[in-house]
């Protein structure tokens, strides 16, 4: 299983939604649970779409970058969130989805809080075909101090680093995490599987090379060299 000093959590979803991170952090699945056998042998656990997330104790975070991967499968729907942290201020702080309403069903997207709006970052048509409602490898690497979002598909980059606004805040906040909705247990939820879902923080940047050689990596469920 996945661990290093700067995994916040990791969740495999074999059977259970034990964290492997090292800091006990155990997620409670609120909904059916349902788990299910990936075509690789592997096991995940199944959104249906209408109940279905798992929340986290609360915590913070530390560093300057967030990483935050997993293995997901879902078909075009409404917004459909995938990590989400409750507000601070009324605000999104931290939240991971795949977009929704006409134009937007393909994209994914990284929100981020300025101090003052929330703000999405973008990586446009992450899954169009073949990557609809299969199973497809995501990366998002949030450089909040360099104003940048790197997002991976398949171990690899996709498109270019899309540049960030204002100033953003980095999501230091004691908040509990959610996997598989927005900001709670009723809205926006993920209609499909998940697996190997992990969160990690870091000082710096890693150079490209580096950055690159981790997102293949956690694609192949290998521990991450930070």
């Amino acid at each position: 299983m996945l661990w290093s000093p700067n995994t916040q959590l990791h969740f495999p979803f074999q059977n259970t939604a034990k964290d492997y991170s090292g800091n006990a952090r155990n997620g409670t699945i609120y909904g059916s649970g349902v788990f299910a056998t990936k075509p690789n042998g592997g096991r995940c656990l199944y959104f249906d779409g209408t109940d279905d997330t798992v929340g986290t104790p609360s915590f913070g975070l530390s560093g300057t970058v967030v990483v935050f991967a997993a293995d997901i499968r879902c078909k075009v729907g409404s917004y459909q969130g995938i990590l989400s942290t409750h507000y601070v201020s009324g605000h999104d702080i931290m939240y991971c989805s795949r977009r929704g309403g006409t134009g937007d069903t393909y994209n994914l997207g990284w929100r981020y809080w300025t101090g003052s709006a929330s703000v999405d970052a973008i990586a446009t048509s992450f899954f169009t075909a073949p990557y609809e409602d299969v199973w497809v490898h995501l990366l998002v690497a949030c450089d909040y101090p360099g104003k940048k979002t790197y997002f991976y598909r398949e171990g690899m980059p996709f498109g270019s680093p899309v540049s960030m606004s204002g100033t953003p805040f980095f999501p230091t906040t004691d908040n509990v995490k959610f996997i598989g909705c927005y900001v709670g247990s009723s809205s926006f939820l993920t209609g499909g599987y998940l697996a190997n879902v992990y969160l990690g923080t870091l000082l710096t940047m890693p150079p490209d090379a580096q950055m690159l050689a981790n997102a293949k990596r956690l694609m192949l469920g290998i521990n991450p060299i930070w």
